[in-house]
């Protein structure tokens, strides 16, 4: 058979398949009805269920998970119910819940299903104090929570009982928001009163039974009594002197007849995007019955490992002729998703979902689907969805699958003896015949000086290694171990070392590459096989790795040969075999890798293939300017891209980057002395910097806080959330001595491939007692880092002419501001000016000239506007 030139791969969590040929589908497993004419099939949980369909999909449920659906049904929203009653295995109702929960913990700002606990606690409390789940304080207090307080009367002459639940916020609503609940005549449960309709009708709901004495019918006798008070209006006033909480239940009477539109919202759910409750649909093994059958022929082996896991390589193959394809324009292609489940035990192991692409014009009489899965050893129950995208047809196979332990050879047992220490920080890769070349990873933080760099060499045709630091040939190694130590330099800056393995005639056969001081910038691409690929065709198997903020989770990974995508994947591992034409030539694999909900730009990594020779990369970087401009003192904030001029050197340059900083999420940085003479004012600048990210912070922001005495520390890496930064600064406690220069470096090394608006905020009493680096080593990484740096000296005197230089040397040079203040209290107002000048911000960007090549000298940048006088770094490294 022979090979495609093009795949596009997706995946979505993780598992493991066996080898057999397809049954037909089991009716028993196909829930939702589907239009096979149709070129997009819809999902299967999109049909409507009827009212008997959901009566009977309730009936055929557990115990556990009908008490589930009762236990949450005031926060269920339809679309969810729906949804879950759609699924079709308990191991499936187990992913659902755990999404439904973390649906939840997102509304309200909390992780690790500490929602869910909340609502066990307000669902037993609900039950004990309101004996019934379902009554209307019940559903309030299970989907608003605790009111801020309740107020009884005991006011029968005029009233039935009633208690009035006040709420300091609710959305919608507003602050300090009331409801009356009441008990209606000769019932024994509250009510919520809506003013809905008549209002003296209305109000009468709430006359007690004494109040209507003896009156032969219940209309007659609320006659009667608004009769005695003239109207409504004198009955009411009547309350407020009458009954305990008078007053208070007026404002709620008052409220109410304002609200009582939003009323009827009060015991809705919160509010969910339907497509966030339905993308389980998408993720787990659910037939269509109206579906064309679609055959498929499935295969495995167990060609490698990873630390105790065994790699399951999957290849699907489905026949050409039963596929669609999908024309756009010129361009036509076979779609193919693929669902999986593996189960133990009856329980979900891990699920999966890939999505391949196959251009039309391929001759093969099957298509191949390659998929990589690790698991344990162990034996599984395996479940597939194999769907054509354009014409809807699947095919469902239920299988089970043993993983068998995979050994090492007597010969890579020898190469792990002679290699242990290094092979144990790289225990979790993969481990296979193939000659091969790792860089024993570095600790991920600040590097300079002297390091050494160790290597791992597999196969015995490796007969040297030659180093290569950013781009220039260091040195050759002939014998093992294939070790080297090299200068990084005194001051911090990223730094590429490359390794290559050469065999007996000097050609390269393989080699690996890493990059130092890239920062703590969470989401990063990187193909870690293959590094250095000279000569490959053919199949070729390629690792991703993936790097991700915390609480973000990767929405694609996409691969590429040359600008022809092959695959993408969604999910763990990021593993893919690919087809590399016989006659490709020079060219690069590259990948792209983007997350899901976030307008974070996509990271890229890139590997050159079927080099000549090694070949030197020029990777000339766009020069980001962060800009204020500055009109009698004030932001300007409308200026367009014609309004500025910059000057490289002294010349002119095109400007390639032009973008206001509303149109940006900021990314800021808070450097926060906590040495030992900041004790008396570290309540205040707790509390002041608290103030400073509550409002500096919006949607798509992040920051992070490092705290400084003798040493820096990373007290809240990089969140959205303002959560987190406040949690970080309950933390702090002063003591010890202040290390200033290293706090900046240490700082500034968070926003290594950070890219947009950014900045770092430094707050300090004193001047450095117990930095490793030097005033001029910080300055010089600030040059680098280019992030505007905003200082704030508190109590440092005017007689302190040193400290005062270098605090706006380091501003000065980064297009941030010095400030300097003589109580804790007055960082409000400097927070602010900080505020209103990062949110009236301008990035500048543009290329060197030509001829201007990385590694070159510092180079003097100035920014020129019609009106004002703007404000930038001074400069840049190449």
């Amino acid at each position: 058979m022979s090979r495609i030139a093009i795949v596009t791969l997706v995946v979505f969590a993780s598992t493991s398949i066996v080898a057999q040929t397809a049954p037909a589908p089991t009716p028993a497993a196909q829930p939702a009805a589907a239009d096979a004419s149709k070129s997009q099939p819809p999902d299967p949980g999109v049909r409507k269920l009827s009212r008997r369909e959901r009566k009977e999909r309730v009936a055929k449920l557990s115990d556990e998970w009908r008490q589930f659906l009762a236990d949450v049904e005031p926060i269920m929203t339809p679309t969810e119910l729906h949804t879950f009653l759609v699924l079709e295995t308990d191991a499936q109702r187990e992913i659902y819940a755990n999404e439904f929960w973390k649906r939840r913990d997102a509304i309200q700002g909390t992780t690790g299903g500490a929602f869910r606990d909340l609502y066990y606690e307000r669902l037993e409390y609900a039950k004990e104090k309101f004996k019934n789940a379902a009554s209307d304080r019940s559903r309030m207090y299970l989907i608003h929570g605790e009111p801020t307080d309740v107020m009884a009367t005991d006011c029968d002459r005029l009233l039935q009982p009633i208690e009035v639940w006040q709420y300091y916020y609710l959305p919608s609503f507003g602050h300090q928001v009331r409801f009356l609940f009441y008990k209606p005549r000769q019932q024994n449960d509250y009510r919520l009163w809506n003013p809905m309709g008549d209002r003296e009708r209305s109000l009468a709901d709430l006359v007690s039974e004494q109040a209507m004495g003896s009156a032969l019918g219940e209309q007659e006798a609320v006659n009667s009594v608004f009769k005695q008070s003239a109207s409504p209006y004198t009955w009411i006033s009547k309350i407020e002197t009458a009954c305990k909480n008078g007053d208070q239940i007026l404002r709620a009477i008052y409220q109410a007849e304002q609200n009582k539109t939003l009323l009827l919202t009060l015991f809705e759910p919160p509010k969910l995007p339907e497509e966030d409750v339905r993308k389980i649909l998408r993720s787990v093994v659910l037939a269509n019955p109206d579906a064309p059958k679609l055959a498929a022929e499935y295969s495995v082996k167990f060609p490698a490992k990873q630390g105790a896991r065994t790699d399951a390589e999957i290849t699907l193959l489905v026949p050409r002729a039963q596929l669609k394809k999908n024309t756009i324009g010129n361009s036509e292609m076979y779609s193919i998703d693929v669902t999986g489940e593996v189960l133990r035990d009856g329980k979900l192991y891990e699920n999966y979902r890939y999505r391949y692409d196959f251009p039309g014009d391929v001759t093969d009489e099957k298509l191949p689907v390659v998929i990589d899965r690790f698991l344990r050893p162990d034996t599984y129950t395996s479940r597939i969805k194999v769907t054509d995208v354009n014409s809807g047809a699947e095919s469902i196979v239920e299988n089970e699958l043993k993983v068998p332990e995979i050994f090492d050879t007597p010969e890579q047992v020898r190469q792990k003896e002679s290699a242990a220490q290094a092979i144990s920080q790289l225990k979790d890769q993969i481990e296979s015949n193939e000659t091969r070349l790792r860089i024993v990873p570095m600790p991920d933080e600040i590097v300079s000086g002297i390091q050494k760099i160790e290597t791992i060499a597999v196969g015995s045709d490796i007969k040297a290694v030659e180093f290569w630091l950013d781009g220039k040939k260091i040195a050759i190694k002939r014998q093992p171990p294939f070790n080297l130590e090299l200068d990084f330099g005194e001051v911090p800056q990223v730094r590429r070392v490359r390794a290559l393995a050469l065999d007996a005639r000097g050609e390269v056969l393989t080699g690996d590459d890493i990059v130092v001081n890239t920062g703590t910038e969470a989401f990063r691409v990187r193909i870690a096989s293959p590094r250095v690929a000279n000569k490959v065709r053919g199949r070729t198997r390629v690792e991703v790795e993936v790097r991700t903020p915390e609480g973000k989770a990767v929405e694609a990974v996409e691969l590429y040969l040359n600008e022809a995508r092959l695959a993408t994947m969604y999910d763990k591992p990021y593993v893919q075999t690919i087809t590399i034409p016989e006659t490709q030539g020079v060219g690069y694999i590259r990948a792209v890798a983007r997350l899901k909900d976030d307008p974070a730009p996509p990271a890229e990594d890139m590997v050159m293939i079927n080099t000549p020779q090694f070949m030197e990369e020029v990777n000339v970087h766009l020069v980001e300017l962060p800009t204020t401009v500055l009109v009698n003192g004030r932001p300007a904030n409308d200026l367009g891209k014609d309004a500025f001029k910059v000057l490289d050197e002294g010349k002119p340059v095109k400007i390639s980057k032009f973008e206001h900083v509303r149109n940006l999420p900021l990314s800021i940085g808070l450097a926060i002395d906590t040495s030992g003479s900041m004790q008396p004012r570290m309540n205040e600048a707790q509390r002041a910097a608290g103030h400073f990210f509550q409002n500096v912070m919006k949607q798509g922001d992040r920051a992070f806080l490092v705290a400084f005495d003798s040493q820096p520390q990373l007290v809240q890496k990089w969140s959205p959330k303002v959560a987190d930064v406040h949690a970080g600064l309950a933390k702090l406690r002063a003591e010890e001595y202040t290390a200033l220069y290293d706090a900046v470096v240490y700082s500034l090394y968070n926003f290594a491939g950070v890219k947009g608006q950014k900045a770092l905020v430094l707050l300090s009493d004193g001047k450095d007692t117990a930095s490793k680096f030097s005033f001029e080593q910080a300055l010089e990484y600030a040059r680098r880092a280019a992030v505007p740096i905003y200082t704030i000296g508190i109590g440092i005197r005017s007689t302190d002419i040193d400290v005062r230089y270098k605090l706006a040397k380091l501003t000065g040079e980064t297009g941030g501001a010095a400030y300097y203040i003589e109580r804790a209290e007055d960082l409000r107002k400097i927070y602010d000016d900080i505020q209103n000048e990062l949110r009236s911000q301008y990035v500048l960007g543009f290329y060197p000239p030509e001829g201007v090549k990385p590694g070159g000298k510092w180079r003097e940048v100035t920014v020129q506007v019609a009106e004002g006088k703007a404000k930038t770094i001074r400069g840049y490294y190449p």
